[in-house]
């Protein structure tokens, strides 16, 4: 008779004598990959592209690069703000800054506005109209690291603080007195590397602790608490290096994001496959005495649905590969290759390292036969307790279930259709600073700015023409439009003059759903005005 293709790989796998070479075998693979590849997060790229390059905006930046070369760098946005008005003192101060980063540029400086000798009376006139706040750009090299812009920001705040005496950086927002916030691409930028640097190490404590205290729960054993953590570890020591080299080869792409979020996965996964093969050993435990057979026959029980469950996981994070969005078809290989190792891991060194521990991995609940009860309870000359092999809950849920399976369903599409009701209410948002902590420095010099000027103003859309050497009203079709607050003369390119660039401030924050939910309507404003001037294809004319 043909044996079973599971009970053959827990022959295999949980053997007399294969364990330890089990474990041998992935201790040795998980050494020389680690070894011998690059590890994932050394290959992660730091600001991939999430469009392609087919899309409007991708194009409307190629464009803007070759034809409107910006050279003045990237900003950093001091803000000062003052309640009830920014005083004398306060431009006075941002003359000395700004003086002191003439004299002895920070590193990576590639501009800075003359702010040192602009009068006080000159400087007031910019600030807002209430007189409290006042924003000045510092701008670096694009080529800048973050590290090196880290190093500049604290340069900057020892400078500022060198010439007050109380710091304006760490006063709380709602103090009185003089408030300084570093923001605008830089500040965010540091500040957003600084949050998920520390974010992943926070997860990954996190969902182990979060993992093991589930765990010890619900196994009520503590060696057994740890031997999934053990089989995710060395998971990961196979998944880490797989995922590197294909990374380094330009086969795939990964990001902090994707690594992140896999590494919870690959918990959750974990400890669900492990909690299929450790429920059933535990229950032919208290039947079979041998330690080896009751693994084997637990492997060929819950060994289908382990694999089933991983390939389907498998399959369907593959579809992923379909998604046009970067981030999204970034996760594709990542996780499905994650979740597949990991199901190889719950079918082959879970049960080497059950075996090695045997039945004490159940330590203090070990469960025995009725046989080795009465024997163990004979040797300590006491009775025993036998335990309930089913749990009560268990057991009670599974009664009702078979007793009244349409009640059941009922009450699950019941259940699930109302919390499914909530979908359409859930509110995307695409401002990064929403996902940054309140009193985040870069996320309170925004406010700061939204507050009290245009929140447009740090973004403004900008929109790229082929006037095909036509005089076209764009600007003042679009200055009709009620959500725009400001559009600056166009700009013509550096190669192609009928090229012409519109910067649009918007007078809702740019990053807004209901700002984005106005872009259509930009666009059609614009090719309204090409289509009234005779220019065929007008959507084939413009970029935004």
């Amino acid at each position: 008779m043909k044996k079973h293709p599971l009970h053959m790989l827990g022959r295999l796998v949980a053997g007399k004598n294969t364990q330890w070479i089990t474990l041998s075998v992935w201790i040795l693979i998980t050494l020389v990959l680690s070894f011998t590849l690059p590890q994932v997060n050394s290959t992660k790229e730091p600001n991939p592209k999430n469009l392609p390059e087919t899309a409007m905006s991708q194009q409307a930046e190629a464009l803007m690069k070759k034809e409107f070369p910006n050279n003045a760098g990237n900003p950093l946005l001091v803000v000062w703000h003052r309640d009830g008005g920014l005083e004398s003192k306060d431009y006075k101060l941002i003359q000395d800054v700004y003086k002191a980063l003439k004299t002895d540029p920070l590193k990576e400086q590639s501009l800075l506005p003359p702010f040192d000798t602009i009068p006080e009376q000159v400087l007031s006139k910019s600030a807002s109209k209430d007189g409290t706040s006042f924003f000045t750009p510092i701008f670096f090299n694009k080529s800048a690291g973050t590290d090196i812009l880290k190093g500049n920001l604290e340069e900057l705040r020892k400078i500022v603080n060198s010439k007050v005496d109380e710091d304006p950086f760490k006063q709380k927002i709602t103090d009185s007195g003089l408030h300084v916030r570093l923001s605008g691409p830089v500040g965010i930028q540091t500040d957003a590397v600084s949050l998920f640097s520390q974010a992943d190490v926070k997860l990954l404590v996190a969902t182990v602790l979060l993992v093991l205290v589930l765990l010890i729960l619900l196994y009520r054993s503590p060696i057994l608490a740890i031997l999934p953590l053990l089989v995710v570890g060395f998971a990961y020591g196979i998944i880490s290096p797989t995922l590197g080299f294909l990374a380094d080869n330009g086969w795939i792409k990964v990001d902090a994001q994707a690594i992140s979020i896999m590494t919870v996965l690959l918990f959750g996964a974990g400890t669900d496959y492990c909690l299929f093969l450790i429920s059933r050993y535990r229950e032919y435990l208290l039947e079979e005495e041998s330690k080896y057979k009751a693994l084997q026959l637990a492997i060929k029980a819950s060994g289908g649905a382990i694999i089933m469950s991983a390939l389907t996981v498998v399959l369907g994070l593959g579809t992923l590969l379909l998604a046009h969005y970067g981030a999204f078809h970034r996760f594709a290989v990542p996780f499905s290759v994650a979740v597949f190792i990991m199901g190889i891991a719950a079918l082959t060194i879970l049960p080497a390292l059950l075996l090695i521990f045997g039945r004490v991995a159940f330590f203090p609940f070990i469960p025995r036969t009725a046989e080795m009860n009465e024997e163990f309870a004979r040797k300590k000359k006491k009775v025993v307790k036998v335990k309930n092999t089913k749990g009560f809950f268990s057991k009670k849920l599974g009664d009702i279930v078979v007793r009244k399976p349409w009640t059941i369903i009922m009450l699950t599409v019941f259940l699930l259709g109302g919390l499914a009701s909530f979908v359409p209410r859930i509110q995307y948002t695409y401002d990064l600073l929403e996902s940054f902590p309140k009193d985040m420095p870069s996320r309170e010099g925004f406010t700061l700015i939204t507050d009290h000027f245009s929140a447009g103003e740090l973004a403004p859309v900008k929109i790229v023409v082929d006037s095909k050497g036509k005089d076209l009203p764009i600007k003042q079709e679009i200055e009709k439009l009620s959500f725009v607050n400001k559009v600056k003369e166009p700009m013509k390119g550096k190669e192609n003059n009928q090229l012409q660039m519109y910067e649009v401030s918007l007078v809702e924050n740019p990053y807004s759903i209901e700002a984005l939910d106005q872009i259509p309507k930009l666009k059609n404003s614009v090719e309204k005005v090409l289509k009234d001037e005779g220019i065929s294809k007008a959507e084939n004319h413009l970029w935004i």
